[in-house]
């Protein structure tokens, strides 16, 4: 049954990438937006579900404040993180942005579960890992060795970023103890609209909506794929630990290749190849653990 839920949260970062096919498509440099608009659409549909189920009082109310405040807590660590994301992917490139925030990331939510919740892991529990993250490497290598100097910023603010969304996973596998995945769904979108909001104030970004039809479909789409990826995330975080999530949705760049392949038409390479190979092979051995 463990098996099923890590299947859960590749299937998480799969639709994750496929909402990167779509923002891809739409085309938006708001980076506020999308974020903003599926808080909305979260929050929306888990009351919708809620008042279907006429039970306020098991998934909201019987909740204590230290579970509300760890969902709080996660939820900002989580947004910020995608603020600090954005603005290293300003300073440097994203392939090293990207591999170095997922190698922080990983290594932030196994060391929480290894010193706090005291959780150890076997050999392949590390191979796989290892093989996951130099497949991000690979796909992302010659970001390293390009003529353009490394900027120190950049790489420190993928780092922070890495550090808190490891973070976040830790308080919200904390708080799923004794909780459920409406309400971290619920606290996640309203806290996650409150920062986009403040932040699109700060750096004078405006909070659009898509009036062509055609940009508003995509839109629309890409609103629903970030939501699946969302809840579908919480479920496998509930019956598994953090650090696999982790590592399971540290992969979406792989599926991201196999996504644009088919829907973009964009060309896969030796390189790109490679590193599905080695991403497969990794995931093949978490899955069997």
């Amino acid at each position: 049954m463990e098996n099923f839920y890590q299947f859960g949260a590749l299937v998480s970062a799969i639709t994750f990438s496929g909402a990167g096919i779509f923002i891809k498509k739409i085309n938006t440099r708001n980076f506020f937006s999308i974020p903003f608009y599926e808080g909305l659409f979260s929050v929306l549909v888990m009351l919708g579900i809620i008042i279907l189920l006429n039970n306020w009082q098991d998934t909201i109310f019987a909740n204590s404040s230290s579970i509300v405040i760890n969902f709080i807590i996660a939820a900002t660590l989580s947004s910020t993180g995608t603020m600090i994301y954005i603005f290293s992917l300003s300073r440097t490139s994203i392939g090293i942005a990207l591999t170095v925030c997922a190698a922080f990331n990983v290594l932030t939510a196994s060391t929480y579960d290894y010193i706090i919740n005291s959780i150890s892991f076997d050999v392949l529990f590390f191979i796989g890992a290892a093989l996951i993250l130099i497949s991000i490497f690979i796909l992302n290598i010659k970001s390293f060795f390009s003529k353009n100097k490394i900027n120190l910023t950049g790489v420190f603010g993928a780092i922070l970023t890495g550090f808190f969304w490891g973070s976040a996973v830790f308080f919200n596998d904390k708080a799923l103890i004794e909780s459920n995945i409406f309400t971290a769904s619920v606290i996640r979108s309203l806290t996650a609209m409150v920062v986009m909001f403040t932040a699109s104030i700060f750096f004078s970004k405006k909070i659009n909506f898509a009036k062509d039809i055609k940009i508003f479909k995509l839109f629309l789409v890409t609103v629903i794929l970030l939501f699946l990826s969302n809840i579908v995330w919480f479920v496998s975080l509930e019956y598994t630990t953090g650090s696999l999530t982790t590592i399971f949705g540290s992969s979406a760049p792989i599926f991201g290749i196999i996504l644009g392949y088919i829907f973009l038409k964009e060309k896969i390479g030796k390189i790109e190849l490679l590193s599905l190979v080695v991403a497969l092979s990794g995931i093949a051995i978490m899955i069997s653990i």
